[in-house]
Order: structure tokens, then sequence, then C-alpha cells
């Protein structure tokens, strides 16, 4: 039993088709399975393709989103320190209107910035020494 190279192939060429309407019926039915295959390959394709699109633009529409959501969120940040800020100049200028409205912290005042003095006293200034002059003027006012 010794086969020759190539024996196969020539015994596959020698077959040939049966033209009974069986053979015609297979024929046809793989015919029809192989469009239905293609046909099934397109649509899922197409629908693949589709598919495929949707989630591109959603990705996208997400990525600007959050992009979108942190700018958002560093621009809040900036706003509420410039609210806390103005909220602190705010209660330093009650503070000062308070103060303003207070006989005893104008008296003050006067005397250390403008060297004004009651009746009979006299204010001296000391060459480079502000605070030992407010001091001296604040003891004197006791």
């Amino acid at each position: 039993m010794k086969i020759k190279k190539g024996g196969d192939k020539r015994m596959s060429k020698k077959v040939e088709q049966i033209g009974n309407t069986y053979t015609s019926a297979e024929n046809r039915k793989k015919q029809q399975q192989r469009m239905r295959n293609r046909v099934v390959r397109k649509r899922v394709t197409f629908f693949g393709g589709i598919l495929l699109a949707i989630i591109i633009i959603l990705s996208i529409m997400l990525v600007t989103q959050i992009q979108s959501n942190n700018d958002d969120a560093v621009e809040r940040q900036q706003k509420e320190q410039k609210y806390q800020k103005q909220q602190d100049e705010e209660l330093a200028l009650k503070e000062k209107l308070n103060n303003l409205n207070d006989k005893s912290y104008i008296e003050k005042i006067a005397r250390d910035d403008y060297y004004l003095s009651n009746d009979g006293e006299v204010v001296f200034k000391l060459p480079g020494d502000k605070s030992t002059g407010q001091e001296k003027s604040s003891k004197e006012d006791k």
C-alpha cells in the first residue's frame, strides 16, 4: 500500500458533481446559507459600527463634561476665596466704623496721629520713636 505523492489531489479532481435533485437542493441550501451569513455579517458590521460611533460620541461627551466640571470647580473655589476675602474686609470695615463712633478711640487717634492735646497738656514727639510716643500719650490719658 504505497501512496504516491500527490495522489490524493488527483483523486479529488476526478470527483464530479452528480446532477440529481438531491445535490441540487443541497447546493441551493448551501448557497442560501452563505447568502444569509453574508447578510448577517453585513448587519452585524453595520450595527457594530453604529454602536461603536455612539460609544465614541458618548465618551467624548463624558470627557468634555468632566473637564467642564473641573473648570467650574476651580472657578467656584476662586469665587469662594474672593467672597471670604470680602467678608473679612467687611468685618474690618464694620469694626473700624464702630471704632469711629467711639469717642475714646477718636481721642486716641487725634493724640497719636495728629498730636492734639487737651487743655493744659503738652505732647512731645521723640525722633524715630513713634511707638514710645504713642505709649506715653496713652499712659497720660489714663
